[in-house]
């Protein structure tokens, strides 16, 4: 497969969450985290609906935090398609 033949994430998946914590909006594009986050484990976790292409020499994506809740806390990375999606993702 050619670098430009390799197809990029374009929304979230909406199959592959944690379930019970977050809402994947219509567009697949936002996510809301809906639980009161009082344990380390009550993660919000949603993954692309493709890999990151791997033969791209840069690869780019970025995100937006509207509201951080009342700790602020918030992970970013790359998980693989066999993660536990009920811990923190990278």
């Amino acid at each position: 497969m050619e670098e430009d033949d390799e197809e990029a994430p374009k929304e979230l998946n909406t199959i592959n969450s944690s379930e019970g914590f977050l809402v994947v909006a219509p567009d697949k594009l936002s996510v809301r985290y809906t639980n009161v986050s009082l344990h380390g484990h009550d993660v919000g976790v949603v993954q692309a609906n493709k890999p990151a292409p791997v033969k791209r020499l840069l690869y780019y994506f970025e995100i937006y935090v509207k509201d951080a809740g009342t700790k602020g806390q918030i992970a970013i990375g790359f998980t693989n398609e066999g993660f536990k999606m009920r811990r923190q993702p990278g």
